[in-house]
């Protein structure tokens, strides 16, 4: 989901950007920045933009529980238009130098909200018009939900952690791993404030949950991480590393929500969730495991290469 920060560079913003998903990248973002030329002249705040977020999902919701398919259509594309906003919002922030983690706190705050009640309109469909045998029982259908929606908040989670520590290796912005990357330091002055202190709780919740790899080069103490970081940026070109950030890119909570408008635009909601609740749950484990594996061979190699360097 698009991320609205406090700190910005070209470098990180382009290392960001690879790591959107495709419908984002080449549609949503563009289309943002067209829009941004005539609001950032306006009094409209990026906060008014992203609160505005919440209600458009709660009007695609209440569509998405019809089985009519043009109120399918008109869901999805409601949703869509709140996906637009979300990538205005970050990009009118950045142009009217308005980025706090006050704004990043509420953008998060209305897409975990939005995709809630998009669930909620989808559990509400097939509570009314229930999927076909042997899916049609109750109990199996709220399985099959949660699982999807589960692999959709593990997919957020996961993406938006990658894309920070990414960012700060290939984008230029010094170390990443930890609290190295800069995003879990102790929010100070007037951003010490509530929404700032969970923004931090989150950020080292990700690094507990899925830096292990991290953690064990920092076994090795601080001239091991430099070195692993080192080997990181030195391969930032190579075929694999393009091969990790393509994958978030098609693995990230946006691609998941974009993927879920499609299926109820195309008429197939339920084959949709059930895609989600088993294909997608191996892919992304898959994709966590593999990015574990892609910093741990840097965390070796760049071992290696302070040892002989001692």
């Amino acid at each position: 989901m698009a991320v609205r920060s406090t700190r910005r560079g070209s470098s990180r913003d382009s290392v960001k950007l690879c790591l959107e998903d495709p419908v984002s990248r080449f549609f949503r973002y563009p289309l943002a920045r067209l829009l941004v030329r005539g609001l950032v002249r306006t009094s409209i705040t990026p906060d008014q933009i992203t609160l505005i977020q919440p209600f458009l999902a709660a009007v695609a919701a209440w569509l998405i529980v019809s089985d009519a398919r043009w109120r399918l259509v008109l869901a999805a594309v409601i949703f869509e238009v709140r996906s637009i906003l979300d990538c205005v919002d970050g990009t009118l922030a950045r142009a009217k130098k308005l980025t706090s983690p006050w704004g990043h706190a509420i953008d998060g705050l209305a897409d975990w909200l939005s995709v809630l009640l998009l669930y909620a309109g989808i559990g509400l469909h097939f509570q009314a018009h229930p999927p076909p045998a042997p899916w049609s029982s109750p109990a199996v259908t709220r399985c099959v939900l949660g699982a999807a929606l589960l692999q959709g908040a593990v997919r957020s989670f996961a993406s938006d952690h990658y894309k920070q520590q990414y960012a700060a290796i290939f984008g230029g912005d010094g170390a990443a791993g930890g609290e190295t990357s800069g995003h879990a330091a102790s929010p100070r002055g007037a951003e010490a404030g509530l929404f700032a202190r969970a923004e931090v709780l989150i950020l080292r919740i990700g690094d507990r949950v899925f830096e292990r790899a991290w953690r064990d080069a920092d076994r090795g103490g601080a001239s091991t991480r430099e070195a692993q970081v080192r080997e990181l940026r030195r391969d930032a070109r190579s075929p694999l590393t393009r091969f990790v950030l393509g994958l978030w890119s098609l693995s990230n909570g946006d691609a998941f929500v974009t993927l879920v408008c499609l299926s109820a635009a195309l008429g197939k909601l339920w084959e949709g969730q059930v895609f989600f609740a088993t294909f997608g749950v191996v892919w992304i484990g898959g994709v966590i495991a593999f990015n574990g594996w892609f910093v741990l061979r840097a965390a070796r190699r760049g071992g290696l290469s302070a040892a002989r360097a001692v």
